[in-house]
């Protein structure tokens, strides 16, 4: 038999500076995994949590891109970039003229009031310098080249804005909001919406989810050690099998009795050993003759290679 294909998720504390897609591919050669997958990008300039689900855990991507995140923002008054960063094209830089401004026009009571506003806001326009593909190309390239890209209206919440301050250079909250919500688009809006130049200036992710930054490492500090497993992270109902049931399960068959009862992402149904996840299933879905579906099932009974950890 081969050897074992261990599986887990790491949490990763993007530093500034270096794309999502360059971080999976520096964690693939630290692992030695072939395949490492992500739960929400980050832009070049932005820092904070990153959830990668590494070997055949990528299988679990899609439950945590759907969750919520919140983020720390600083704001520069004065400056715009076309992008709302400081990756963008600067478009306007009078951070003279218009910090004493904003300093007189927006005291801590006023900026409260605005930025709380926020939490009224049920949709969001996409920024046209992003990396959204048009026919191929990203979004940000057909911008730029000078053609008209229309800006994608997609549903957000913004559940809370909190800890709002002035800083020398602007100001800074913290927000919770839907996944797919932009906070840089927010920064653009509102810099439309004062008659303020403003862009971010930093922005970390805090939490995706129920997880957090606590205790969480950067890249030059991971090993294989730091994969955590499915009860750690993804726990759900089990059903554990016996020797006869597993060779059913592993081709495809179905068990039908003592079922997990349902809950939101399904069952996962178990080796004997408790911590070898044989097949993640769901009942949503599912046709009348057959008593759940597979989402995943971890063993190639061709390769013989069990996916464990």
């Amino acid at each position: 038999m081969s050897k074992p294909y261990h599986s887990g998720f790491l949490f990763v504390y993007k530093t500034p500076g270096i794309t999502s897609s360059d971080l999976v591919l520096k964690t693939k050669r630290i692992l030695g995994q072939k395949s490492v997958g992500h739960t929400g990008t980050l832009d070049r300039f932005a820092e904070g949590l990153l959830i990668l689900p590494c070997g055949d855990y990528t299988a679990f991507s899609q439950v945590f891109l759907g969750k919520d995140k919140s983020y720390f923002a600083e704001v520069v008054v004065g400056l715009k970039t076309d992008s709302g960063d400081p990756d963008g094209v600067v478009e306007v830089d009078d951070r003279e003229i218009f910090f004493p401004r904003f300093v007189s026009e927006f005291p801590r009571e006023r900026l409260l009031a605005e930025l709380t506003q926020l939490t009224t806001l049920t949709s969001q326009k996409a920024p046209k310098i992003s990396a959204l593909k048009v026919g191929g190309k990203r979004q940000s390239d057909l911008v730029r080249e000078g053609l008209v890209v229309e800006e994608k209206e997609r549903p957000i919440s913004i559940y809370k804005v909190e800890d709002v301050l002035q800083t020398e250079l602007g100001f800074s909250f913290r927000i919770h909001v839907s996944s797919g919500t932009y906070i840089r688009k927010i920064i653009l809006d509102l810099s439309e919406k004062w008659g303020i130049p403003l862009s971010l200036g930093r922005l970390v992710r805090e939490s995706i989810g129920e997880f957090h930054l606590n205790g969480v490492k950067t890249l030059d500090q991971i090993s294989p050690k730091d994969l955590k497993n499915w009860k750690e992270v993804f726990p759900l109902p089990v059903r554990i099998v016996d020797a006869e049931e597993k060779k059913a399960v592993i081709h495809g068959g179905y068990i039908w009795n003592k079922l997990p009862i349902p809950v939101e992402n399904g069952f996962y149904i178990v080796d004997a050993d408790e911590t070898t996840i044989l097949a993640w299933c769901d009942y949503e879905g599912k046709p009348e003759h057959i008593p759940y579906r597979y989402r995943k099932v971890f063993f190639d009974p061709a390769a013989k290679i069990m996916f464990s950890k």
